[in-house]
């Protein structure tokens, strides 16, 4: 017994671990100060309020249940599913690879028997056995690494598919960083996020099943070898240890949650910077760029250190609590039959025979401890699953928000009156998004009392009330600021409407060409198809030779022989010059054929003789044109002007001799 005891005794206690006893009183102050302090880290000020108030509530409670059950019936939505699939193999391979330590355990047990016994006949026999079982043994652990893999691929699959298909659904991307201020970092949830909520799920289920199976199995050993009262003390301790850890590891969630949301900060910060690239070069704005950098990784480095901190600090107590005193509480729960001897299990037993009994219950009550200790660390893993939780929880209730039209901003406008041009206060109008009606109707676009209102609440125009028909090509006019782009986001159904009737096509028969076009991932063909797919295109029945005739309407014949014809692949936003851009536009224009066209200063990189072609070819389609320009040559065009006076008025009139006069 001395020499088994000699074996496992630097297990319960090492010296180095003693040098680290002040971790504990580490760990206990962090703990006792974040609860004092409500968990309130202190860079908390910089973020916004709700941003607080979610990472704050993230912890192991009723609601956390809540907000995960309905994340699982997202991943798992069925009970004959691939997923439920992969869940019933890992817990058969949990269970093959139980029992496979168990009959490790008797097997070396016998082996190391048949050496002190001296028998080579029963050593070669056990020793077969063992090298039989190998390939066995370690097919399982393989296959339960891939099913657990597979697990959380799955998983992941599934709830990143859920929540694009909601993210994408008509224009949720649009408002969820235009018109709602709670999700600033939508990238960084849609990624980063998902992958480590399902990777943690997929562990934890793994980590709570082999424990509960192992310890029931060996439970049930150890009684009929020890009897109950040593099974029985470990789960008494299991349960004590267990409490104790969950109370210090609650500040974990709320902690991950916050380490996230500074992700998400840092990654916005440095997307922000590739985006404007430009404009912060000509401003030479690199010094005040690298400022935001610098304070924004310092909040996040600084709220890392203090979790590095507080994780050293668990560590300490979790290896106390869940390893060493554990393993002490099972030396004491398998010596009690043995040291006693008036036990009448010993009591006609020979002192090998002892040996070879405590041998093999010691190593399956140290399994049973590890087991335990592996259970209770599990809780470390819950509370970290609960700040997942509740990032993937404020995703999805943002979603669904703006999938209802409901908005929340940090700088709506609270002012319940307006002041008139001349300095008279005069009552607002209701500030309800979504109170006004969109009727759909084909040839027609009409204003019938529509506010123009920002999603801040801030009023452009209190009411427009106006009526263009196909066949009217409409200059838009005004200065910066004056409403001429909020009026076209209100057409495109972008903003909420506040009040009104707008009458108007369905959204699909509407075209918006912006003055810096977006060139998309993908062909040649796709630039001019965008946003239909080569499907897409055979549906509508146009073909390749269609599309060239496109491109050479705008000058643009030449890019089939320089880019290598339609299918070549190339980085266009780059590869095309501003002024290809434009023209690769209007191209894209005559494709679609709608029945309005929005061209926002579209054709300011494009000469006056193949700007006038453009436009005739558009009244040669039927495309009615809103167009947004300070060009003069622009006015031959149009027969209607829309005049902003970026003072909350505006003048809707046909375009006469005296107009084009004045315009010009």
């Amino acid at each position: 017994m001395p020499a088994v005891l000699s074996k496992v005794a630097p297990l319960i206690i090492q010296p180095r671990v003693l040098v680290s006893l002040s971790a504990l009183v580490a760990g206990l102050g962090i703990y006792v100060t974040q609860r004092r302090h409500g968990n309130k880290f202190k860079d908390s000020k910089h973020l916004p309020s709700s941003a607080k108030s979610k990472s704050e509530r993230a912890a192991v409670d009723a609601k956390f249940i809540s907000q995960l059950l309905r994340l699982i019936k997202i991943i798992i939505p069925g009970p004959f599913t691939p997923e439920v699939g992969y869940l019933l193999m890992i817990a058969v391979m949990l269970v093959s690879r139980t029992y496979a330590d168990v009959w490790m355990i008797q097997n070396g047990t016998a082996i190391e028997g048949s050496i002190i016994g001296r028998s080579m006949e029963s050593f070669l026999k056990n020793l077969s056995k063992f090298v039989c079982a190998m390939p066995i043994i370690a097919l399982i652990n393989s296959l339960l690494k891939y099913s657990l893999d597979e697990l959380k691929l799955r998983f992941r699959s599934r709830l990143s598919r859920h929540f694009y298909s909601r993210y994408m659904s008509g224009f949720t991307f649009y408002k969820m960083s235009n018109l709602d201020s709670r999700i600033s970092n939508a990238d960084q949830l849609l990624t980063q996020d998902v992958e480590k909520f399902c990777d943690t799920l997929a562990e934890l289920y793994s980590n709570i099943s082999k424990p509960i199976l192992d310890i029931t199995l060996y439970v049930y050993k150890l009684t009929g070898s020890i009897g109950a009262q040593g099974p029985m003390t470990m789960l008494a301790y299991l349960a004590l240890s267990g409490f104790l850890l969950t109370k210090l590891r609650s500040p974990v969630g709320p902690m991950t949650a916050h380490e996230q949301h500074l992700e998400g900060q840092l990654r916005f910060v440095n997307s922000r910077i590739i985006t404007n690239s430009e404009e912060i070069s000509f401003y030479q704005g690199n010094v005040r760029e690298k400022v935001t950098i610098y304070s924004t990784l310092d909040q996040l480095i600084d709220h890392l250190r203090s979790f590095v901190l507080f994780r050293f600090s668990m560590g300490f107590i979790d290896s106390m609590v869940a390893k060493y005193l554990a393993t002490v509480v099972g030396y004491y729960a398998v010596s009690r039959p043995f040291l006693n001897l008036s036990h009448p299990r010993h009591s006609n037993t020979t002192h090998s025979e002892r040996m070879m009994d405590y041998y093999s219950s010691g190593r399956m009550l140290v399994r049973m401890a590890q087991a335990i200790g592996r259970l209770v660390l599990a809780g470390r893993e819950l509370t970290r699953l609960a700040g997942y939780t509740t990032r993937m929880s404020q995703l999805s209730v943002v979603l669904r928000d703006l999938e209802r039209g409901v908005y929340e901003r940090t700088m709506v406008a609270s002012e319940n009156q307006q002041e008139s041009d001349n300095g008279n206060v005069r009552p607002s109008i209701p500030l309800v998004p979504g109170s006004g009606e969109i009727i759909e109707t084909d040839h027609v676009i009409r204003f019938e009392g529509v506010p123009l209102v920002t999603p801040n609440g801030d009023v452009i125009i209190r009411s427009m009330d106006f009526e263009v028909k196909g066949g009217m090509n409409v200059l838009v006019c005004g200065p910066n600021g004056c409403g001429k782009s909020s009026l076209f986001r209100v057409l495109g159904e972008l903003w909420p409407l506040f009040g009104g009737k707008l009458v108007k096509p369905h959204r699909s028969k509407l075209f918006y060409v912006p003055q810096r076009p977006y060139m998309t991932l993908g062909t040649l063909r796709d630039q001019v198809t965008y946003p239909d797919s080569v499907d897409d295109q055979a549906r509508r029945g146009v073909t390749d030779q269609a599309l060239e005739d496109f491109l050479a309407k705008v000058q643009l014949s030449y890019l089939l022989e320089r880019e290598g014809g339609w299918d070549s692949v190339q980085d266009w936003m780059d590869v095309l010059s501003g002024g290809e851009k434009q023209r690769m536009a209007m191209a894209r224009l005559f494709y679609h054929e709608p029945q309005f066209a929005i061209l926002d200063e579209c054709t300011s990189a494009v000469s006056v003789d193949v700007e006038g072609f453009i436009y005739s070819h558009c009244r040669e389609r039927g495309i009615t044109l809103f167009t947004v320009s300070h060009r003069k040559s622009l006015w031959t065009h149009h027969e209607y002007v829309l005049q902003f006076d970026g003072r909350g008025a505006y003048e809707f009139k046909a375009i006469d001799a005296d107009t084009e006069e004045f315009g010009s």
